[in-house]
């Protein structure tokens, strides 16, 4: 948006200017989104939770070393210094260059952070198992789901009666309890089709940027007789019996019954005390 502007695209052109700017959209705007998502889904898609620690040290490391690397940078651009210089002879760009540099040395200590976080909690998995489903006390219906979750949605349809159901059914008392009876779910079975068809999709994609026609000519074919393979199938669904999704059930409700009082709601307002009254 800023270089949308025609004078100030003309003074900022090839500068570190641009360079700056474009990582300013991309690992604030993008990158730490990304992170974001990957910390708070976690435990959900794997069943315990990643190690605090660690990874406030990697958001430190983040957050302090993106603007010492990329804010001199601006700086750089309005006084004129190109990009991708092989070598430079001006005295003055030397002390913003050094603060970069140190903040980029600081970005890759994030990242290391990042790595020893996750490893750290693979070792510290048995500790840090997510036993309720919910470790952020969440407020939508996807924390009231075991995690890992089960191979269905819900045993049984949740009773929406609030924008943020799961809270409201917190405050109401009724997030945990038992069904009355469970029927068969139906679910579609596994394939590898879309993923295979990304994969064509990706090297489609990249023959065609490179003019490597004869393999654009081949990835597509492969996407076309995956798409039919997939169409002409017509079993693709398959029924979880009610006594299979009540063993998944009762075992959810055994792993709630095991879990220790700080890992239940207890605040004033919620009916009963604690979200999992009536559990064991």
């Amino acid at each position: 948006m800023l270089l949308a502007l025609p004078p100030v695209d003309y003074a900022m052109h090839n500068t570190t200017f641009l360079v700056a700017h474009f990582h300013n959209m991309i690992i604030p705007g993008v990158l730490f989104g990304y992170l974001a998502g990957y910390m708070f889904w976690f435990p959900k898609a794997f069943g315990f939770k990643l190690n605090e620690t660690w990874g406030t040290r990697s958001f430190w490391c983040w957050i302090v070393g993106f603007y010492l690397a990329f804010m001199p940078l601006y700086v750089l651009g309005l006084m004129g210094m190109p990009r991708r210089m092989e070598h430079y002879d001006i005295a003055a760009w030397q002390p913003h260059l050094i603060v970069a540099a140190v903040g980029a040395f600081i970005i890759f200590v994030g990242i290391v952070c990042l790595a020893v976080q996750l490893a750290v909690s693979i070792r510290d998995r048995v500790k840090v198992r997510d036993l309720t489903g919910d470790p952020w006390n969440g407020r939508t219906l996807e924390w009231a789901t075991s995690s890992p979750p089960a191979p269905y949605n819900f045993a049984v349809v949740p009773d929406v009666q609030s924008v943020d159901a799961f809270w409201d059914m917190k405050h109401r008392g009724v997030a945990y309890e038992r069904p009355k009876r469970y029927a068969d779910i139906a679910l579609p079975k596994n394939t590898f089709i879309p993923a295979f068809i990304g994969v064509a999709a990706f090297v489609f994609g990249f023959a065609v940027i490179w003019y490597i026609w004869w393999l654009a000519i081949l990835a597509l074919a492969a996407i076309t007789l995956a798409i039919i393979i997939r169409a002409s199938d017509d079993e693709t669904d398959f029924v979880l019996p009610a006594q299979e999704v009540k063993a998944i059930e009762e075992a959810r409700f055994a792993q709630l019954a095991k879990a220790p009082p700080n890992e239940m709601v207890d605040e004033p307002g919620f009916a009963g005390g604690t979200i999992l009254e009536g559990v064991s």
